[in-house]
């Protein structure tokens, strides 16, 4: 749309086209394409005060009232807050890594190992489980 003089308004639909030219910026080129529209205002009114106000009521039904928690950024995104009530960390089931579980008697599972030549795989063991113990 442009605005040439007081009265008239121009509506045009115009094609780029860019063409090589002797540069590294293109020669630009506006086609018009389309219909092309010249629209006069006659003559003008201002409406009485009555008939502005009917004309810019809105139904109740079409205003959207505002949500709580909820924005909206610059790129149009959503953006909201959740308000949770603090979980207890005690009752929740954790997974816990397999070197610390322990039977259901209670001692710590036996690693099993190959056995030494020597013998010396049962001494550790019991070093382990010694170890395991005090701590």
């Amino acid at each position: 749309f442009t605005a040439c003089e007081p009265n008239i308004l121009m509506m045009r639909s115009y094609e780029v086209n860019m063409k090589k030219s002797g540069t590294s910026a293109p020669y630009v080129e506006l086609d018009e394409i389309g219909i092309s529209l010249d629209m006069v205002l006659r003559r003008t009114q201002v409406a009485t005060p009555e008939m502005k106000k009917l004309a810019l009521k809105q139904p109740k039904a079409a205003k959207i009232g505002k949500t709580k928690n909820v924005t909206h950024d610059l790129a149009g995104s959503k953006l909201a807050t959740v308000h949770m009530t603090k979980q207890n960390l005690e009752e929740m089931p954790q997974s816990r890594m397999k070197g610390s579980r322990k039977q259901e008697d209670g001692e710590f599972k036996k690693k099993k190992r190959k056995v030494k030549e020597d013998g010396d795989a049962e001494k550790e063991d019991e070093e382990e489980e010694e170890a395991m113990e005090t701590s």
